[in-house]
């Protein structure tokens, strides 16, 4: 008996050891280890969509945001000539879809549609500073290594935008001054070209924490439908954030985020400054999957001269394969 339960063993304990070498070398089998979310020294970075991290990945990301915002522009007499400054109110929306895709370790791309929506919500902000509908779409390319406990990546983001506004406002004046009712100026469109080369580098001191840090320049041509003036514009952009995953030194499956972003223009560029500030909760019990809210405030011009500050909440989920 001791003879047949050897014979037994020496059959069953290597086809075993086999077995398990292919469930570890099979990404199939271990869908958690295959997946590429962006991991460093044991802590998986929240998604912030105003820093991107320097990982290369296969992912679907979808985010929601929802804005309310004051802009002070020019307020008009019953002739139209400007006669001081007031504050108007408008509501914003923007729909985030995109695709990155890991052709290798080092090397990913991706493709991304954003669309866009801000109006005035009540009589004199509708009037003045109206409204306007945006349709995006991008593509990216990524290009990384690991510096010891470094992760770092370049990346380049193109996209074109075509744009139009309606502006009740310019029609009124032009009525006003001129006697001629024009509905043309009430739409004015315009398409935006954005080159964004950049540098990513992101650090986990500790699994609980991590750090990101971009840096960038931009590049934006600004096409003006109908006058043929096209616009060169040229910046520079730095943004940072931080993550501590609770899930990590307690059994709290909660993480937090902290963010801030700017762009500023190079010389007597015409490009906008933007400032945004955020911060976010996320769900971080599925390494897969990430599901959080980002809730911030950022500083803008919708159009000159309609200096604006919003704030705003997005709601992200973004799934890795």
């Amino acid at each position: 008996m001791n003879l047949r339960l050897g014979m037994v063993l020496v059959a069953v304990l290597p086809a075993s050891a086999i077995a398990q070498q292919e469930t570890r070398a099979n990404p199939a089998d271990q869908p958690a280890a295959a997946r590429t979310a962006p991991v460093l020294n044991g802590h998986t970075f929240m998604p912030s969509f105003i820093v991107d991290t320097p990982f290369r990945e296969t992912t679907f990301r979808l985010g929601l945001l929802y804005g309310f915002g004051s802009a002070t522009g020019p307020r008009y007499d019953i002739h139209g000539n400007p006669i001081g400054t007031a504050d108007y109110t408008f509501a914003s929306f923007a729909q985030t879809f995109r695709f990155d895709y890991q052709f290798l370790e080092w090397l990913s791309a991706g493709a991304t549609i954003i669309t866009s929506l801000y109006s005035g919500i009540d009589g004199p902000s509708v009037v003045s500073i109206g409204a306007q509908v945006g349709v995006g779409a991008g593509l990216n390319v990524k290009a990384g290594y690991r510096f010891g406990p470094v992760q770092t990546a370049i990346g380049l983001d193109v996209s074109n935008s075509p744009q139009y506004g309606f502006l009740i406002a310019a029609t009124l004046i032009k009525a006003v001054q001129q006697g001629v009712i024009d509905p043309g100026t009430a739409l004015q469109a315009n398409h935006v070209r954005t080159v964004n080369p950049f540098a990513a580098a992101s650090w986990a001191p500790f699994p609980a924490l991590g750090l990101t840090a971009n840096f960038g320049y931009l590049y934006k041509e600004l096409r003006l439908s109908g006058v043929g003036a096209v616009d060169h514009q040229n910046g520079l952009q730095f943004g940072m954030a931080a993550d501590f995953d609770f899930a990590k030194i307690s059994s709290v499956p909660i993480g937090l985020l902290a963010a801030y972003r700017i762009s500023a223009p190079i010389g007597d560029s015409d490009l906008e400054k933007i400032d945004d500030i955020t911060g976010g909760i996320f769900y971080t019990a599925q390494r897969e999957i990430s599901l959080g809210l980002e809730v911030g405030w950022r500083s803008f011009t919708i159009r000159p001269p309609l200096d604006s500050t919003m704030t705003f909440a997005q709601l992200g989920l973004q799934y890795y394969w």
